[in-house]
């Protein structure tokens, strides 16, 4: 009788974690350079199996059939690159990412180009940390009349080189955790440089996020509808347990 307690919490924590992703997509859907996430589920017998088989296809057994949460999966498409006006965004134009020294002491990659100039004159992504150029130093600007060339040389307001802001381009098939703010764990030994080729960057402009809204609201609701669903069923469950129970001990 408790195999259905299992079965059924297994699916409140996955549509949980649904919820969860699917809500983050949609508060993130106005950051720049932010990608969706979508939940990846698995039935738990099956990843018994995967996890003891090791080319033994002995039968080990059944399990209550459950779910559980394998991984978050992010979409890395690119989207639109909006005109803004403002002269300190930045937006990339091809593939890579702005390398980030974190106020945390890690480096991050993004394609958030929302940046600001700090108390010291450095460009930054606020609350983030301060971008990096192709030396791997953080670009002094001075004020926040810079200018970014295509090949993403940074000039002064006086006309002087503060530096070329460094791109990290990883592998397609890279595992990239992400973080807030549209940023991702830097990759090890990802290469590096500046804008080039088929590769510009493009001052006073953002890349929007690649949240479709319409559809993650769609799956937003979906996600509540089933969390609910499976709430139902764990007290109707709980109510079968009892009358059994109180019956069972009656006769």
């Amino acid at each position: 009788m408790l195999s259905g307690f299992y079965t059924i919490a297994s699916g409140l924590m996955t549509q949980q974690k649904k919820l969860e992703t699917e809500g983050n997509n949609v508060v993130n859907s106005q950051t720049p350079g932010y990608r969706t996430q979508r939940v990846t589920a698995t039935p738990f017998e099956q990843e018994l199996y995967t996890r003891f088989e090791n080319g033994n296809t002995e039968n080990i057994g059944y399990a209550s059939p459950a779910t559980i949460v394998k991984n978050l999966t992010t979409r890395f498409n690119a989207d639109n690159i909006k005109t803004t006006d403002r002269s300190m965004d930045v937006a990339i134009d091809g593939n890579g990412y702005f390398t980030i020294a974190g106020s945390d002491g890690k480096k991050y990659i993004t394609r958030n180009g929302g940046f600001d100039v700090d108390d010291e004159g450095y460009l930054e992504l606020p609350d983030c940390g301060r971008v990096l150029g192709t030396d791997k130093q953080p670009i002094k600007v001075g004020d926040t009349n810079f200018t970014v060339l295509s090949g993403g040389t940074v000039l002064t307001s006086a006309g002087q080189q503060a530096g070329t802001i460094m791109l990290t381009t990883p592998a397609d098939d890279a595992e990239l955790t992400q973080y807030s703010n549209g940023l991702f764990g830097a990759p090890a030994n990802a290469p590096t440089g500046a804008a080039g080729g088929s590769v510009t960057l493009r001052q006073k402009a953002l890349e929007s996020s690649n949240v479709d809204l319409n559809r993650e609201v769609s799956m937003l609701m979906e996600a509540q509808s089933a969390l609910k669903s499976c709430s139902s069923a764990l007290q109707i469950y709980d109510q079968i347990n009892q009358k059994a129970a109180s019956q069972i001990a009656s006769v």
